[in-house]
């Protein structure tokens, strides 16, 4: 859905290897097991979306080009930060293509510790806008404006859909950030639910 993928859209500073500690290993499991979740539920698209969770010196960020319902432990980064199109990194790969995304909502949200982008289809192709959801205009994935508009989005939602891209969520916890994706899932599916029986009925 969208543009065609064609890798990071900044440079990768690599400043050596990344070690886990136990506490960071605890987190990358938890997030292979959201991406396993998220799997089941139907969001397996080649570019399926990409997870974080904020720690003491940065953000633990799944890799580009790794698939999110078949992580390993391995396809995880550390990045400590960013300057103009540079971003800095502890690992072997380039973190997420939607790595300043990412960053920039842990900037402006303190109380996050969590973000998880899917591309839940159903959500963002409907058309009824909903409460409590920030929309988004699609921009160029990777990109500062991608990045900056999330980031302002942000400061007044915790589930924000980008148009023609994908849905966005973020809370204090892993699970709590998948219940929220799990919750607009479930309403946009009854939405179409309802309306492909409306379309039925007014045929008949």
């Amino acid at each position: 859905m969208g543009e065609k993928y064609i890798g990071v859209k900044f440079e990768t500073v690599y400043l050596g290897d990344f070690k886990p500690k136990s506490s960071d290993l605890k987190i990358i499991d938890k997030l292979i097991d959201a991406g396993k979740y998220l799997g089941l539920m139907g969001f397996e698209d080649k570019n399926g979306g990409n997870f974080s969770f904020k720690v003491k010196n940065g953000i633990i960020i799944k890799a580009t080009g790794s698939f999110p319902h078949k992580l390993k432990r391995n396809d995880f980064c550390l990045v400590t930060g960013f300057r103009g199109d540079k971003v800095y990194v502890y690992g072997s790969k380039d973190p997420s293509s939607e790595a300043r995304l990412h960053w920039g909502i842990y900037q402006v949200r303190e109380d996050v510790k969590c973000v998880l982008h899917t591309h839940d289809f159903i959500a963002v192709r409907c058309n009824m806008k909903i409460e409590g959801i920030g929309y988004v205009k699609e921009y160029p994935y990777g990109t500062l404006e991608s990045a900056r508009a999330i980031k302002r989005a942000s400061k007044k939602n915790n589930y924000l859909i980008m148009e023609n891209h994908g849905v966005i969520a973020f809370s204090k916890n892993i699970p709590s950030t998948l219940k929220l994706i799990k919750k607009y899932h479930e309403k946009f599916k009854s939405i179409k639910e309802s309306s492909s029986t409306d379309s039925r009925v007014e045929k008949r």
